[in-house]
């Protein structure tokens, strides 16, 4: 009677697995056949402004500290270009900053681009007169570039700002204090 019953339930089985497959088909038919169908397709516009993309294409969102950390990479590599390029852009997201003003003035002095960098350093300046690092960074470049009287300038107001900062200390040193 056991092999009666095994018959039986393999039968079931057998209809019910051939239900399934039938309405499996069923289905698939229908959404092929009822599904809205694509004629043409044309990819949206870009954004104006699209947001920079990470490794792998991966979205990400630009914070000033991410984009910070990415030219001071940069800066360390002596990838002076791309850190120029990194400190524009984080220009176009804050451009009233004269730290990132001082960054990018360093960053072009060190890629051959003095000139540029002594007006980058007086825009910081200019944009915060208390911004001590931006004075010393000032007087550096100038004094680099053989500009004597205007480094020994910029490096005095370094020292009135400050003169036990580490700024202070630093712009004694370059007049030879």
């Amino acid at each position: 009677m056991s092999t009666e019953n095994e018959k039986d339930t393999r039968a079931a089985y057998a209809v019910l697995a051939a239900a399934g497959l039938a309405l499996a088909g069923l289905v698939w038919r229908s959404y092929h056949n009822d599904a809205p169908r694509i004629e043409s397709y044309a990819a949206p516009a870009a954004p104006a402004a699209a947001p920079a993309a990470g490794v792998a294409g991966a979205l990400q969102v630009e914070t000033l500290e991410a984009l910070n950390a990415a030219a001071e990479g940069h800066l360390a590599s002596r990838r002076y270009g791309e850190a120029i390029r990194v400190y524009r852009r984080m220009l176009e997201l804050e451009p009233k900053n004269a730290s990132i003003l001082n960054e990018l003035g360093l960053a072009l002095h060190y890629d051959g681009k003095s000139d540029e960098a002594v007006e980058t350093l007086r825009k910081a300046t200019a944009l915060d007169p208390k911004l001590q690092r931006a004075w010393l960074s000032q007087g550096f470049v100038l004094k680099s570039t053989g500009q004597d009287a205007k480094a020994r300038v910029a490096l005095e107001k370094t020292i009135a700002l400050g003169p036990s900062t580490p700024q202070g200390v630093e712009a004694r040193k370059m007049l030879g204090r």
